[in-house]
């Protein structure tokens, strides 16, 4: 006897979104969260005009979009100079039923997926309750998890870690998690100032006092995102940030209020496979990536809409067990094939700039074609249909450019 259909292991964003997929499906569904809520921390914010289409099947588009606001611009602007570039997302009007970006704190979002799916009698979520171990078979896996009441044993045919970077479930299967770690680290603030009377809401491009600076709210708050070199001790970060914004932000009343912050290397890694029998990978937990285009959280959207396609069809439809080896194949493949080189692409962009690189940058942001053609290129981090049953993009019409950004 199996507790529910699908357990999945981490209540971020990917877990939580999977988990309704599952649940409007009519797929039992069990959410385990080590924490004792959705975590408040600078995470992800900006989600892509090529992923707002999976929000709107789920039925949660209209309140995420009420919880945050949306950005029809692409932007950036150049310390040294002040020179700033933009580029108009609503060029993909012809190609995309969302053309513009929506701004949510990723905590923000889970608060809002969580609502529409604790309204399905098949989903529950279990709160302050860490796995510590599975064994799988032939028909399920077997859960183990530690709760403030003490251990218990949990059953089901599927186990998803969604369990973020350091994933539990990933450890557990014994799976390298290849690929590299960039010299710098990151170091998120939120934070609140005159930010919209110096910046642009976008990147601030500097080999020195490089960031990603963005508006989070329409009410002042900011998120301003810098590097540092990993030669640097951990101990002595906030002094060195009160260093760094001293240098950055302009003297005066900027009136600047740091909130929140936190710390964390950048990789470009990914599981060896995200399907071992019984149990499967998504998000952070499946590969990670630097965050400068927004397509960590992104990628990791797409990988619960994938993967919940595969799942509902066997689950409910009896579907062959192989579209999840087809799942973990196509995810990777996207990983390493677009979303790793776009997202190094933007990195160093924004924090090693050369002449050659910002040249081309203007150069995009210039011609309408070329810009198009960029800001397309987010939808390379989508799966078709494995059942050829979903538009993946939501495209308003035949769109060859769509295939042609894949392929940029």
């Amino acid at each position: 006897m199996t507790d529910s259909d699908v357990i999945i292991v981490g209540a971020g964003p990917v877990g939580l979104i999977a988990a309704l997929g599952l649940a409007r499906s009519g797929v039992s569904v069990t959410v385990l969260e080590a924490a004792a809520d959705i975590l408040d921390e600078p995470r992800g914010m900006t989600y892509h005009w090529a992923a707002l289409a999976g929000l709107e099947r789920l039925g949660v588009l209209d309140d995420a979009i009420a919880a945050g606001y949306l950005k029809d611009d692409w932007s950036a602007q150049v310390f040294r100079t002040g020179e700033r570039l933009s580029m108009d997302i609503g060029l993909l009007k012809d190609d995309v039923r969302h053309p513009y970006s929506l701004v949510l704190g990723q905590d923000a979002l889970g608060g809002v997926v969580l609502k529409h799916l604790v309204q399905h009698e098949c989903a529950e979520i279990r709160w302050s309750t860490a796995l510590t171990g599975f064994e799988q078979d032939g028909s399920g896996v077997t859960v183990q998890v530690a709760t403030e009441t003490g251990p218990q044993t949990l059953r089901t045919r599927w186990l998803v870690g969604a369990d973020g970077a350091r994933s539990v479930v990933r450890r557990e299967l014994g799976l390298d998690f290849e690929g590299m770690t960039w010299g710098e680290r990151f170091v998120a603030t939120n934070c609140r100032g005159r930010y919209e009377d110096h910046f642009v809401s976008g990147y601030l491009i500097d080999s020195e006092y490089g960031a990603v600076v963005h508006q989070i709210t329409t009410d002042g708050l900011w998120r301003h995102t810098y590097a540092e070199s990993l030669d640097l001790p951990e101990e002595g970060i906030e002094e060195r940030m009160a260093a760094y914004f001293r240098a950055v932000l302009p003297e005066g009343d900027f009136g600047h209020e740091i909130l929140r912050w936190r710390h964390y290397r950048m990789h470009q890694r990914s599981a060896e496979t995200y399907c071992v029998g019984r149990v499967l990978l998504a998000g952070d937990a499946a590969h990670v990536t630097n965050p400068t285009r927004g397509f960590g959280l992104v990628g990791g959207m797409f990988d619960a809409y994938t993967l919940t396609e595969a799942l509902v069809a066997i689950v409910l439809d009896g579907g062959d067990e192989a579209l999840l080896d087809a799942y973990a194949e196509a995810r990777k493949r996207v990983f390493w094939d677009y979303t790793t080189p776009i997202s190094s692409d933007s990195k160093r962009l924004v924090f090693e700039p050369t002449e050659e690189r910002l040249q081309g940058f203007r150069d995009v942001a210039a011609d309408p074609v070329k810009t198009r053609s960029y800001l397309l290129s987010g939808v390379a981090l989508a799966t078709p249909s494995l059942l050829g049953t979903m538009d993946v993009w939501e495209t308003v019409g035949a769109t060859p450019g769509l295939e042609a950004a894949r392929r940029t």
